[in-house]
């Protein structure tokens, strides 16, 4: 899966450094909680969240030659590619604009703790 093909390390650390930038931020996201993720959505999940990810930054004005935000920009372009980060039952998953809007810093929480959920689980 893709996680491991970046690094699991990088993306958090990334997102460690980067958070004074979604703190700054006032965008309302999709964001849902690891709660209210379906069983086997896990990898859509965070592909949803890290498409907004990536939207914040580049609102930001941050783009992939940022050294805190090369990590993000590689984990997209690789998910983004035909059959990477599968996972079967995908299509049962539903579509990212289906989850609540919240504000920047409570999706940033929430999307530690969905990374937290997958390295735990073992779903990369």
């Amino acid at each position: 899966m893709c996680i491991p093909t970046i690094g699991q390390d990088c993306l958090q650390e990334s997102l460690r450094s980067l958070r004074h930038v979604f703190e700054k931020s006032d965008a309302m996201l999709y964001a849902p909680s690891v709660d209210e993720i379906k069983p086997n959505c896990d990898v859509p999940s965070l592909k949803c969240y890290m498409l907004e990810v990536e939207m914040v930054l580049i609102e930001q004005q941050i783009d992939g030659n940022d050294s805190n935000a090369k990590c993000i920009f590689s984990f997209n372009d690789k998910c983004s590619k035909p059959n990477a980060c599968a996972e079967t039952n995908a299509g049962s998953c539903p579509p990212c604009e289906a989850t609540a809007l919240r504000n920047s810093t409570i999706f940033l929480d929430n999307l530690n703790n969905i990374l937290s959920k997958i390295m735990s689980n073992g779903s990369t």
